[in-house]
């Protein structure tokens, strides 16, 4: 056999999948959101955000970035940010404007920050109220043009505490304001494909400088359809229920939150 891996796969497991299931992460998530509108899509702080929520909100992330900040087709958008109700809708908003995210650890420090911001050529930045003090203390060593901080309970309404912005950040755009202004914004879909740049993710450089690992949309695609072709049991839709241990910028957690 040329693959002679195949003969240890358990029974009923295909050898092959369909990398083309969807044309892009963006249909995979908006043809969820149709599929299952009611049914919660994240749980976090004991509260839910339904498929329809999660939908409508990135829409307005979505608009934003392309009416307010001109954000194009393949431009670089980073996002740091803790597992909170904020990452997934900025995710999809990031990708629904056609952008590449670029997944950043919230707890770098000062320097690998600057690396990968400035390796990534990144000029738009999401980032948890928290980290801002790391932002700060490299943004002038950067491209970056346009801040956008998020607090705690952010594209959900709760009220949580959240460490203040730093000062030093110049003119902050709160993730609450484009969620109420994206709502009134016109949004222009982006006909992504297969070969459409997804993530810029980061290695944790212990052998040196941090480096992007560059991944298209049917990367993530095809990791969803493993999934689904090698634990058939636990892929009954509609039902399936994730437990996000692991950060969501990490490729692990990413790649669990469009299983």
């Amino acid at each position: 056999m040329s693959r002679p891996w195949i003969r240890s796969y358990d029974k009923g497991v295909p050898a092959t999948i369909d990398t083309e299931a969807y044309p892009s992460v963006v249909a995979l998530l908006e043809n969820a959101a149709k599929r299952f509108a009611d049914l919660p899509a994240f749980e976090c702080f004991g509260a839910q955000m339904t498929y329809a929520q999660l939908n409508e909100k990135s829409r307005a992330v979505a608009a934003y970035l392309q009416t307010k900040m001109g954000v194009k087709r393949g431009d670089r958008v980073a996002l740091m940010c803790p597992n909170i109700f904020a990452f997934p809708v900025a995710m999809m908003g990031i990708l629904r404007a056609g952008a590449t995210q670029v997944n950043v650890n919230p707890l770098y420090t000062p320097r690998e920050l600057s690396h990968q911001l400035n390796d990534a050529g990144v000029e738009t930045i999401m980032l948890f109220s928290g980290s801002t003090p790391t932002l700060a203390a490299i943004l002038a060593e950067t491209s970056v043009k346009t801040v956008v901080t998020i607090d705690l309970g952010d594209a959900i309404g709760l009220p949580i505490p959240t460490p203040p912005v730093d000062a030093i950040i110049p003119d902050p755009i709160r993730f609450a304001d484009v969620l109420a202004e994206g709502e009134k914004m016109d949004f222009n879909p982006v006909d992504l494909t297969g070969e459409d740049t997804l993530f810029f993710q980061y290695t944790g450089g212990t052998p040196g400088l941090s480096k992007g690992a560059v991944l298209p949309h049917r990367n993530l695609i095809a990791n969803s359809e493993q999934f689904r072709a090698y634990l058939p049991d636990a892929s009954e839709p509609g039902k399936e229920i994730v437990v996000g241990a692991l950060p969501l910028y990490h490729i692990f957690g990413l790649t669990q939150s469009l299983v």
